[in-house]
């Protein structure tokens, strides 16, 4: 079985690695559209619309102006993100499908910054997809 290090992870906005990131969740799911006639015995179903999103977190770091700066600028704007990889190792990685759908990205929908006395400030974000995701 191969596996992938989660040392070489990375989110990058463009060619520039997101600074202080520690985890990501990378959500790919189908909606599930109910088949099923009256009289049956058994349930059917039928895959509807695909969707993902995206949440990451770790250090917060504001000195870090190509990542996690422009990534709350693009919260505080509503703006789609179509410029965001997701890596697993140093050359394979998730991103939006611009080929296929020339509107796709995702749109941050939840930004925040934690802090604790026994600890260092975090940063955490969602993205939510709009259209396809493809692996690279």
């Amino acid at each position: 079985m191969a596996t992938k290090s989660g040392r070489y992870h990375a989110i990058k906005k463009g060619t520039y690695t997101v600074s202080e990131q520690g985890h990501f969740d990378l959500d790919m799911s189908s909606d599930e559209i109910d088949t099923t006639a009256f009289g049956s015995t058994w349930a059917k179903s039928d895959v509807g619309f695909k969707k993902w999103s995206l949440s990451m977190s770790g250090y917060y770091d504001p000195t870090d102006t190509n990542g996690q700066a422009e990534l709350e600028t693009a919260y505080m704007g509503g703006t789609l993100v179509t410029d965001l990889s997701v890596y697993v190792d140093n050359t394979s990685y998730w991103e939006p499908d611009l080929t296929t759908d020339s509107d796709a990205g995702g749109r941050i929908t939840s930004y925040k910054v934690s802090g604790d006395k026994a600890g260092v400030a975090s940063f955490d974000m969602v993205l939510s997809g709009s259209g396809p995701i493809t692996f690279v």
